[in-house]
């Protein structure tokens, strides 16, 4: 468990990574909180619904459903396409609500007509080239439920050889 201390009236993001394993249906938690202000631990709570086939969501679809942005050669990935396609009547609003700030950049469209299919594009930090992580992003839609999307967003590296180096941990030498 990472601890960190945030002085009194400051802020600091907290991420909570909820895994939706085999659940099926409705899910609901509510992980705790604990801060030394005393009195009671906090509770968050999630409530989702997962969709066993994405492609059949409403009111819009997203392709992919999941963007796996892994990197097994020496190309680099450093970025990716999101189509979003308005299966509803409405033209709908997007809001961006929540990603992997540290990790990458979205660029998503204000809206998507009745119908229509927009493109998002996910462009990662330099700083992450090199690295593994498991992230998602988060968008709203202007419909009467305020829909709400999450992505998941997954990037494996494994270890490329370059031209004229060894691989990392190979043997040889002394």
């Amino acid at each position: 468990m990472e601890k960190t201390a945030v002085a009194v009236g400051d802020s600091t993001k907290l991420e909570i990574i909820f895994s939706t394993r085999k659940y099926r249906s409705t899910v609901k938690k509510s992980p705790r909180i604990k801060t030394n202000e005393g009195g009671p631990e906090k509770r968050v709570h999630i409530s989702t619904t997962m969709t066993e086939r994405p492609d059949s969501t409403y009111p819009v679809v997203n392709t992919p459903y999941k963007v796996d942005m892994s990197q097994f050669t020496e190309k680099k990935v450093i970025r990716k396409k999101l189509e979003i396609t308005n299966v509803s009547d409405e033209d709908l609003q997007i809001s961006l609500v929540g990603w992997a700030e540290d990790y990458f950049d979205v660029k998503m469209p204000e809206s998507v007509r009745a119908g229509k299919t927009v493109e998002a594009e996910i462009v990662l930090h330099k700083d992450v080239y090199d690295k593994s992580f498991d992230k998602s992003l988060t968008f709203e839609l202007s419909d009467e439920k305020h829909s709400r999307f999450t992505i998941p967003v997954k990037r494996t590296v494994r270890n490329v050889r370059t031209p004229g180096t060894r691989a990392a941990g190979g043997s040889g030498g002394k």
